[in-house]
């Protein structure tokens, strides 16, 4: 198995944007029996590397720091957080638009600075998180420029990977990560193929793989296969974006 996982919050609210930190340990640990290693994810985009996970947390929420940041130094698992820096430190939770989903505290940047200090790398989710096909060129420009320098002026370390909010792109928005950032991943639900394009990575959300037939599972073909269902119909319902989308 060679994928990059997807989550959000970590805390025990029952929203599709939270997972429990008894479920990240028992993923992990499940891993660890299953000799999947966690890595970061420029050892697992690595032509060389044929077997591994990679953890990724979108939009900044606190439970990462609170309730993730614990379990990830119980296992020594590295993991990337992908930031809106327009959230960071701001009062309003967090998703701001999203009918049905709780909003959700944010980081400041001391706990992002915390964060980093345990091992997590801090990566670019654009300032204030647009759907980027809506903007011209500049304007995406204008987001990334944002991001990256005050991530780099809080860090110490300019982003290398990106991730597209809401997983929307299309060839001009994949032109624009192309040129800035090491890799970009999207929202796609499969493992990652021999051969990808590094400016649209696919994820698996951590919300497909909550449950113990799925847990037990991990890396298995039965689990391959019920996976590709779930993205085809993704897919078809709209609610991704592909590879080849225009």
């Amino acid at each position: 198995m060679r994928a990059i996982l997807t989550f959000h919050s970590i805390d025990e609210r029952d929203s599709v944007l939270s997972c429990s930190p008894r479920y990240l340990a028992v993923l992990l640990q499940a891993l660890a029996e299953r000799d999947i290693p966690v890595l970061d994810l420029a050892t697992l985009l690595q032509p060389q590397t044929a077997r591994g996970i990679a953890l990724t947390f979108d939009d900044g929420m606190r439970s990462v720091l609170d309730n993730a940041l614990p379990v990830l130094r119980d296992h020594d698992a590295p993991a990337h957080i992908f930031i809106a820096t327009s959230a960071i430190g701001a009062a309003a939770g967090w998703p701001r638009d999203a009918a049905g989903i709780p909003a959700y505290d944010m980081l400041d940047w001391d706990g992002v600075s915390s964060l980093q200090a345990g091992g997590v790398m801090i990566e670019a989710h654009t300032h204030s998180h647009p759907d980027l096909r809506t903007l011209s060129g500049a304007r995406m420009k204008e987001e990334c420029d944002r991001a990256d320098a005050e991530i780099e002026q809080r860090t110490g370390r300019r982003p290398c990977f990106f991730a597209y909010p809401f997983g929307y792109h299309n060839t001009a928005v994949r032109e624009v990560a192309r040129q800035r950032y090491v890799a970009t991943v999207t929202t796609e639900l499969r493992p990652l193929g021999m051969r990808e394009d590094p400016a649209a990575l696919p994820r698996l959300d951590s919300y497909y793989l909550r449950s113990d037939w799925r847990m037990r599972h991990l890396g298995s073909g039965r689990l391959r296969a019920w996976l590709a269902l779930r993205n085809l119909l993704r897919t078809l319902k709209g609610s991704q974006c592909a590879a080849d989308c225009n």
